[in-house]
């Protein structure tokens, strides 16, 4: 079902599109918003990835399906030629299902993979979907993120643990997103760059105190994998800045994190 919406996207199908709701169709997409039937046309005809370049190939990479399937986290691999270039663009399909058929589907990738220029995703969800308890280790991440530890927060990974930030740089000076941190000791030394980053901007350079403020939104998990929707709100921030996002934590075998992949336009 998610490969069908993706596929009648890229091709502007909006019967195919369509076909997929059980009820009116409801979209919300980072370049368009969300749209609900009326717009929702204009949407698919002209996807913003699908509209600013040519979109290559498609895979499907990971499916978490939880909540006694009210939820599916989809993630997909797109191949994009801008102006005779190759992009990678990720793509997050949250999926919410009546039966076999969907009610509400919320997009997640990041624009400037598209268009070259950062952007700020605002809150697209008011109130929580469905939270359930998270798996142990993903409890003890959600932690150390919330309270700045990154120590803590490095070894919930596995020691050949992934970090996919989905950003186009390693540097989070640079600020164009947090890149792929291969190893525990790579992905301690990005939150030690990131908690200090936060720590700076809230006045308290070197303290080392201040860590994420995570609104948590939408949890569910196949036993595995966990799919989180989230906002990051940034208290320090004039306008109190929010970063709408999701994420998926994926466990491994020695019960650390084997990959954590974050899709928000931060950083």
């Amino acid at each position: 079902m998610a490969q069908r919406l993706i596929d009648g996207l890229v091709t502007g199908s909006p019967d195919s599109v369509r076909s997929l709701f059980s009820g009116p169709a409801d979209i919300d997409d980072p370049f368009a918003g969300r749209h609900i039937d009326g717009g929702f046309e204009a949407l698919v005809r002209n996807w913003g990835p699908a509209k600013l370049a040519t979109i290559r190939s498609v895979r499907l990479e990971h499916s978490t399906i939880g909540a006694d399937g009210r939820f599916c986290g989809a993630e997909f691999e797109l191949i994009l030629d801008k102006q005779g270039k190759e992009k990678l663009l990720n793509v997050v399909a949250v999926i919410e299902f009546n039966g076999e058929k969907m009610v509400k589907t919320r997009l997640y990738y990041r624009r400037a993979r598209v268009d070259g220029e950062q952007h700020v995703r605002n809150r697209i969800l008011d109130v929580p979907q469905h939270i359930e308890a998270f798996l142990p280790i993903v409890g003890r991440y959600q932690r150390a993120l919330s309270d700045g530890d990154a120590n803590a927060q490095a070894d919930t990974f596995s020691p050949d643990g992934r970090f996919d930030g989905h950003g186009e740089s390693t540097d989070l000076g640079e600020g164009l997103g947090m890149g792929i941190y291969e190893g525990r000791e790579s992905i301690r030394a990005v939150l030690i760059q990131m908690f200090g980053i936060i720590d700076r901007d809230a006045g308290n350079a070197g303290g080392g105190q201040h860590g994420a403020n995570i609104e948590k939104l939408n949890i569910f998990s196949d036993g595995v994998t966990t799919v989180m929707e989230f906002n990051i709100i940034d208290p320090n921030h004039p306008t109190n800045r929010v970063h709408a996002g999701v994420a998926a934590y994926e466990v491994g075998a020695d019960g650390l994190i084997k990959e954590a992949r974050v899709y928000d336009e931060a950083w």
